[in-house]
Formats: structure tokens, sequence, C-alpha cells
């Protein structure tokens, strides 16, 4: 990132990925985060806009409401421009952070048929389905080389007890567990997320967590000598 700012920077050739580095340091240089929000915005608009509008149709909303979603997500994206590169879903970066704002885009989507309103970033922002050991662990923010290096082998032990069941049943279990709080539900945003990526009821989201639940304490059990 070149932070001089006698030199003139050229926003329209920079790299996505480098617009969201300098929107980071808004706070050190907020002409410059300025100027690369303004190319980043014009440069994702489009898409962004049109997943907007296809979410939006969904739920009965119309263009001026799908406007102002899209409005809300670059300005979830201004305050919090949290993509990171080695976390990318595609090897085209362009791609990669569309695809970490759908996410981002459904939230807002979600957020304002309950406040008709931009959300505001809770612990639930950014929701997604979490896949696999290595997503959870993320999720998980854990202090300490050791207490993640234990979280991880645990996780990655129940993570091969869910290889004897379905992609769903690995899905929705790692799902809850990263959005599921002590004595709380998970939240409806999160089951809804799960019945239509996994297009299934909500009766069958609980019987498939229930289900995994079920195999990965007997597994546990099996293998710690308890059964």
């Amino acid at each position: 990132m070149n932070t001089d700012t006698s030199q003139d920077i050229d926003f329209e050739k920079m790299p996505s990925v480098e617009l969201l580095e300098y929107i980071s340091f808004k706070e050190e240089f907020p002409a410059e985060a300025q100027l690369a929000f303004a190319q980043f915005c014009y440069r994702f608009e489009k898409d962004v806009k049109r997943k907007s509008e296809i979410y939006c149709n969904k739920y009965g909303y119309n263009e001026v409401v799908a406007l102002e979603i899209a409005n809300c997500t670059f300005s979830r994206v201004w305050k919090y421009p949290t993509f990171k590169k080695e976390k990318a879903k595609a090897k085209d970066f362009d791609k990669a952070i569309l695809l970490w704002m759908y996410p981002i885009l459904y939230t807002q989507i979600i957020k304002y048929g309950e406040q008709n309103t931009c959300a505001e970033p809770t612990e639930e922002e950014d929701l997604s389905l979490v896949n696999d050991a290595e997503e959870l662990v993320e999720r998980l923010n854990i202090d300490g080389v050791e207490a993640k290096r234990e979280i991880v082998a645990k996780m990655k032990t129940i993570e091969s007890a869910l290889t004897q069941l379905t992609e769903k049943h690995r899905i929705i279990y790692f799902t809850y567990r990263a959005y599921q709080k002590e004595g709380k539900k998970v939240p409806r945003t999160i089951t809804r997320l799960l019945r239509e990526k996994l297009s299934l009821t909500q009766k069958s989201v609980n019987t498939y967590y229930g289900d995994a639940n079920r195999h990965v304490t007997n597994y546990l059990n099996i293998i710690n000598g308890k059964a």
C-alpha cells in the first residue's frame, strides 16, 4: 500500500483488494480512503445492484428498496472492509470479493424487513453457512496457540465423525455450533438461510442437526472409551 500522499494514486487501475486496504486505513488517510471507496463502489455497483434486485424480488421488495439495500451493503463495507484474500473463495479476487459481499447483502435484506433501515453490525452480521471444522474454528476467535491447537484437534475429530453422514448434516451441525449461544436458540436469520440454501423445511433442519449431534456424541463416547 502506497502511503506517500505526495504522489498521485491511480485508484482506477488499483486491484480491488488494495482498494479495500486503503478503505481500512480511513482514520489515517481519510482522503485516500474516500477515493478508494468511490472506485470500489463504481467497480462493484452493477453486480451488487443486480444481486440485490434478485433477492429483493424474492422477498417482495421493489427496485427502490433494492437500491437502498445495495447502498446499505456498501456502507457496511466502508465500516468493516474485512475481506481477507487468504480466505478467498475464488481464484479471481474480484469474484471472491463479490462472494464475500453477498452474505452481507443478504443480511441487510433480512434486517431491513425487521427494521426498515440498514443493519448495524452485530455478532450475526455477514451471515453465511459454516461448511467445515476449519471455518468454525475461524469464527470462534480463540486466543492462544495451545488453546487453538486443542480446539482444532477436537473439531477435526468431529469432522471425521460427520464423514459418515451427509453434507447437509455436516453444514447444519457446524453452522449451529457457530451461531448457537449458551442458553439461546440459533438466530432465525440463520435457520432461514439454512432452509433456503439446503432446500429444507425447518423440521428437516432440526432433524438433521439432532441426528448429527447424536452421532457426534456417540462417536466421541466410543473413542474416549465411554461406550
